[in-house]
């Protein structure tokens, strides 16, 4: 009796996962819940799967990623039929993917792969074609900041390996329209220490190297990638990696068809310090013109306090030579998950202090005059904390600008500021802008 329970209860989860991944959903009718029917395919899939786990392995789940079921549904050949893919770890530490296709009222195997890795990273579907997808399989060593990839194709007769790499980065992306995605890797050469941006693109059945070029040497672990728009029509490759000397640099690498070449990398050097900032801000189409933008450190024409070294950035844009253009300022508190769009009036005059205490900081932005004295332009209140609502109600002279996650954000707006200098609060609104805290740096 505990055995066909079990099967039961084994069948039924199955089933639910299935019934999910396929986008259906569970019916409720007076107050009962009314289980659907068990497909036949699904009961002679889940009577294979049993017996991989009666083998002694185990369902294996990715760390990270959207596709982060053991077994997921995925129509790979575009013929309106979801192949099956169910993914195990081996009492002796491998992992294994088995892959199914439907053939009638069951599922029949078409292969099985096996991989080794500490962990099991991340599960993605390159487009390989308009209608084809292949299955990678992303692999972590223990080893800090370097991971595998392994691709496979399936094909009538079986699971092939298009690629196999270790990279430290990644990202997946249709560049050219072309249906098929091409796909750029961060590596990092084992013998020199120095990484470079190597793209592949699939083609004639195979992937093959589109690109690799140099990153620049200031490079110590890539932390975001990411292609971007540069003009109308092309799409620049924007790695933004943590600096050998502390803060973090940026390396923008353009194709145009023929040849590629990283434009923000000095090419005697080979030093990309001129994209140096000392915080965690990363490339981003800043003021909304439809590309891609740089955060670079200002040239002060001040002597900046530690709070305006840290927060203040300019954002450039680049041409197909690599000559820059300024096209917005910020002051970046990333730390709170906020920016401001420096306003051009403001130049250097406006200068910039934070104050802290428990579950509240405060950042004004101020003009300064004689001596200590200051002319506030704005503040901004940050709360924290499980009483922020209740905290933020005793200043009653404070606006809203907005909240999330990290708490509730209201500004001071003074009177009797120099027009030249002032906000009002809608000019304060379409200034203001929160940063969204990403989870995960491999989404796709």
């Amino acid at each position: 009796m505990y055995t066909y329970v079990k099967k039961a209860l084994s069948l039924f989860a199955l089933t639910l996962l299935l019934v999910c991944l396929g986008g259906c959903s569970l019916k409720f009718g007076d107050g009962l819940l009314l289980l659907p029917k068990v497909p036949a395919e699904y009961v002679q899939l889940q009577q294979q799967l049993n017996e991989i786990l009666q083998s002694g392995a185990a369902y294996a789940v990715p760390e990270t990623g959207t596709n982060r079921q053991a077994v997921q549904l995925m129509d790979l050949n575009h013929d309106g039929a979801e192949e099956a893919l169910a993914f195990f770890r081996t009492e002796g530490g491998a992992y294994q993917v088995y892959a199914f296709r439907q053939a009638g009222e069951s599922y029949e195997r078409i292969g099985m792969a096996e991989g080794y890795g500490t962990t099991l990273r991340a599960i993605y579907y390159p487009r390989l074609d308009n209608g084809r997808y292949g299955l990678a399989m992303c692999w972590g060593f223990g080893e800090g900041g370097s991971y595998g990839m392994t691709v496979y194709d399936f094909a009538e007769d079986g699971m092939r390996v298009l690629m196999d790499i270790q990279y430290a980065d990644v990202v997946i992306d249709d560049i050219d329209g072309n249906g098929a995605q091409e796909m750029a890797f961060a590596v990092r050469d084992s013998v020199t220490g120095l990484y470079s941006a190597r793209v592949y693109q699939f083609r004639e059945d195979q992937y093959r190297v589109l690109y690799e070029v140099p990153m620049c040497l200031e490079v110590r672990s890539v932390a975001s990638m990411q292609f971007g728009k540069r003009d109308g029509k092309q799409v620049g490759l924007y790695i933004d990696s943590l600096a050998t000397t502390g803060g973090y640099v940026t390396d923008l690498i353009w194709y145009d068809g023929k040849t590629a070449a990283n434009r923000t990398i000095d090419q005697a050097s080979g030093s990309g310090a001129k994209t140096w900032r000392p915080g965690s801000v990363f490339c981003t189409d800043v003021n909304s013109d439809g590309r891609m933008d740089v955060p670079v450190t200002p040239s002060f024409t001040f002597e900046p306090n530690e709070v305006e070294a840290r927060s203040r950035l300019d954002w450039l844009n680049y041409d197909d030579v690599g000559g820059e253009t300024l096209v917005s300022s910020t002051l970046h508190r990333a730390n709170e998950n906020w920016y401001l769009l420096w306003p051009e009036s403001w130049g250097d005059q406006v200068r910039v202090d934070t104050v802290s205490a428990v579950n509240l900081s405060e950042t004004i932005c101020y003009l300064p005059g004689e001596g200590d004295s200051r002319q506030p332009i704005i503040s901004i209140y940050l709360f924290t904390g499980s009483s922020r609502e209740e905290d933020a109600a005793l200043y009653r002279q404070l606006q809203a600008l907005a909240s999330n996650v990290s708490g509730l954000y209201r500004c001071d707006l003074p009177e009797a500021v120099d027009p030249v200098y002032a906000l009002d609060i809608q000019q304060a609104r379409e200034l203001f802008h929160t940063i969204e805290v990403s989870w995960n740096s491999e989404e796709y």
